[in-house]
């Protein structure tokens, strides 16, 4: 390897802009390739919708933070990999170590008329659905999907809108990868915002005024919004790597193969049969992981096994629920501490991750 050996990251999201904070101005030759010019934090998203937080809460320049930290910004799309090469748009971008960091798209599953819902997954989704409801002060709104972004906007919004929210979630439970007693928890503060909430029913089509489910049932609204399910992109399922359920398959070391690694929601990362979460604590502590092990391996270092903190049997958050107050969770217990303070954290917590990169 060469004693400034080139480091190329796919993907400016927090998992890819985290390892660069990390690594700036070390030895290490970083380029990054992001067609976008900002960082965004998707945890403020709901936030938004509701008018909580402005623009600038939610986004930091890349510009400028990859200039500040010596790396290299390439705004294009990575296509494809060719033999240590990262094919772009325009360009082709040599590496002697690759770190994928691509994050996940929204995925509908197939549901007909899926263009007539509105996603939060993307900055700019959430700007569009935030310009629609101050134009068009919906008066129902349904929310697709009931995981954290779907319980933080229903929450939120039932908070700062007179609208009728409505929950629609296909499980037997709101907030199905958390212990029941949570799940119980939250539903019972949903109810008392005046959420409504439906549960086993899945959505066969979205029209723009009204929603139908399996079972034939149509329900009128002014407003869907998609909340549910992730799928990788398109250029991490053009990548011919081992794969789980088509997230990119890391060893204990966060290697997908040879000198090319993966970080964040594009990883299928199961180490003593613990899952890492697709969740911005996971992404972050992967980008530190991965950030030591790349000052071990220029120093000719063996490199460290991967510890995950919250997995799927161990999830760790931190819920908005309207109100100003945020319900914590670790594994299966609540923090106990006050919501008020820990919707205080929460928002002190996310705001922080984009000033970091400013």
């Amino acid at each position: 390897m060469r004693s400034s050996p080139r480091l190329v990251i796919v993907g400016g999201g927090i998992a890819g802009a985290e390892l660069i904070r990390l690594l700036s101005n070390t030895e290490i030759e970083i380029s990054l390739i992001e067609p976008k010019h900002q960082i965004e934090c998707q945890a403020l998203y709901p936030d938004y919708l509701a008018g909580l937080v402005g623009i600038d809460d939610m986004i930091a320049p890349l510009d400028d933070f990859c200039e500040r930290s010596g790396a290299l910004h390439i705004s294009e799309r990575a296509l494809e990999l060719d033999d240590g090469v990262v094919v772009c748009q325009r360009s082709r971008v040599e590496y002697d170590i690759l770190v994928i960091a691509v994050g996940a798209e929204q995925n509908f599953y197939g549901v007909k008329g899926s263009e007539n819902a509105f996603s939060v997954n993307t900055f700019e989704g959430t700007l569009h659905a935030r310009e629609f409801i101050e134009r068009e002060s919906p008066d129902r709104i349904m929310v697709v999907g009931s995981g954290l972004t779907g319980v933080e906007v229903a929450s939120v919004l039932a908070d700062s809108l007179e609208s009728n929210i409505y929950i629609v979630e296909m499980q037997g439970r709101i907030l199905p990868q958390f212990p029941e007693r949570i799940s119980r928890l939250v539903e019972r503060i949903l109810f008392e915002r005046g959420v409504s909430i439906l549960t086993s029913t899945q959505v066969s089509e979205i029209q723009r005024d009204s929603i139908t489910f399996a079972d034939g049932t149509t329900l009128d609204c002014d407003m869907t919004i998609w909340t549910t399910g992730i799928k990788p992109t398109q250029f991490a399922e053009n990548l011919r790597f081992p794969k789980k359920r088509g997230w990119l398959l890391t060893d204990p070391y966060l290697r997908v193969q040879d000198d090319i690694f993966a970080i964040g929601d594009c990883a299928w990362i199961e180490i003593d049969q613990k899952l890492a979460t697709k969740t911005g604590i996971e992404a972050e502590r992967q980008a530190k992981h991965m950030a030591e092990n790349l000052k071990r391996m220029i120093r000719r270092r063996s490199l460290t096994q991967y510890s995950i903190l919250a997995c799927t049997e161990n999830p760790i958050a931190l819920i908005s629920t309207g109100c100003g107050r945020a319900v914590g969770v670790y594994g299966r217990t609540c923090i106990p501490l006050p919501a008020r303070l820990l919707r205080a954290v929460k928002i002190w917590i996310d705001k922080s991750i984009v000033s970091r990169y400013k």
